[in-house]
């Protein structure tokens, strides 16, 4: 990236960033508070001294089209050297979730337009598009969009970009689930997913179209998955790229029955069992609420659009840190479940000591009082075996 090196490469200060958003820093300002004086943490992410907020500032302001591009290429190549997705047995399925999420900010924000903000209304933001591997807890892709942008339009460029990162072959892309909610299901959509050979799992985009189903449907063609929520074949479904069957949801609110579609191609499962499959998306959402709760997504907020962007792929480092640091560290322990939030407010900041002789880690001494610091200590551990003691 073409960025000035005065006192730290350009590396360098994106890396200070990676490690502000570990450290659970609420925004850039506060790097000289929390990070910048401690010089032990510094030497354990190999340097003298982080830089200061300012610098680091200046650095995601400087950001343009052109090095996002350069950024988010050197995040794919770390994600390919350190990612499980990538490395999946494609003898079982892999699982996408495919997500818009919106970002709200000032009115005044490069690309920040009313548009749809869950809960929110007449709300100025941009849109955020994530595809994420639930299985790994990987944050695959995030795209960033303004804020009038539909959400139907992103999911074509949102797969392509991810089976270009994970080199998706013929074979593997028909072992692929794409999961979305009802912002992403057109029939395009559908159709586009099918004759690129995908399997799909996607909540129909057409409200009016659910209602018109529900009167097809007699009293005795529901299956009970809850005593406020049923399931039911729709007899006479559109017609796909490919053979899929189309089901029906049926649930009470206190407004009354509500209906969605839910269009799979899952031929070998029991359909009565595809609900459940597709309620397992509630692990993105819940990954995505921790990202702003842990990794305070939302409180990080840049004016320009590309400083934003490169925000969100460091963020996206740090959220893949964080989940390959499980079987790095975390297998049988109490910590092994536990996502961003809990890591960074719970896990990561017991207090200890370090101390380096001759430039390397001799002792690490975490505080027994604290509850989780044995468990801790078997898990450091581990982590310093997994990386040959350095």
């Amino acid at each position: 990236m073409n960025m000035k090196t005065v006192h730290h490469a350009p590396v360098e200060k994106l890396l200070d960033i990676v490690v502000s958003i570990l450290a659970n820093c609420t925004s850039i300002k506060q790097v000289d508070l929390r990070i910048r004086p401690d010089l032990v943490l510094a030497e354990a992410w190999n340097r003298e001294q982080f830089a200061q907020q300012s610098t680091l500032a200046d650095t995601l302001n400087a950001f343009t089209a052109s090095s996002v591009k350069q950024l988010r290429e050197a995040t794919q190549t770390l994600y390919r050297q350190h990612g499980h997705a990538c490395r999946h047995d494609f003898t079982q399925l892999l699982w996408l979730d495919v997500d818009p999420n919106g970002l709200s900010s000032s009115a005044q924000a490069q690309g920040s337009e009313k548009g749809f903000f869950s809960g929110a209304r007449n709300t100025y933001g941009r849109q955020l598009v994530r595809v994420s591997a639930p299985a790994y807890r990987e944050t695959l892709l995030s795209l960033l969009y303004s804020g009038s942008q539909h959400g139907t339009t992103t999911f074509k460029p949102s797969v392509r970009a991810v089976q270009g990162l994970l080199e998706l072959s013929r074979e593997q892309r028909h072992q692929t689930v794409l999961r979305t909610d009802a912002g992403l299901g057109t029939d395009e959509n559908i159709n586009w997913a099918l004759t690129h050979d995908y399997q799909v799992l996607m909540k129909g985009y057409n409200g009016k179209r659910a209602q018109a189903f529900a009167r097809q449907i007699g009293d005795k063609d529901w299956y009970a998955l809850r005593t406020d929520r049923w399931v039911a074949i729709v007899p006479k479904a559109p017609r796909y790229a490919r053979r899929t069957q189309t089901l029906l949801l049926r649930w009470q609110t206190e407004k009354g029955m509500q209906y969605a579609t839910l269009v799979h191609s899952l031929l070998d499962q029991d359909w009565c069992m595809i609900p459940a499959l597709y309620d397992d998306r509630g692990a993105m959402e819940s990954e995505i609420k921790m990202d702003k709760a842990g990794l305070l997504l939302p409180k990080r907020r840049k004016k320009r659009l590309a400083a934003q962007e490169a925000l969100i792929l460091l963020t996206d480092v740090a959220h893949n840190m964080l989940a390959w640091t499980h079987p790095w560290m975390f297998t049988e322990s109490r910590f092994a479940t536990y996502g961003a939030l809990a890591l960074v407010n719970d896990v990561l900041c017991i207090p200890g000591e370090v101390v380096l002789k001759g430039g390397r880690l001799h002792m690490v001494a975490l505080r027994e009082t604290h509850p989780y610091a044995a468990e801790m200590i078997v898990c450091l551990t581990k982590l310093l075996a997994h990386f040959g003691n350095p």
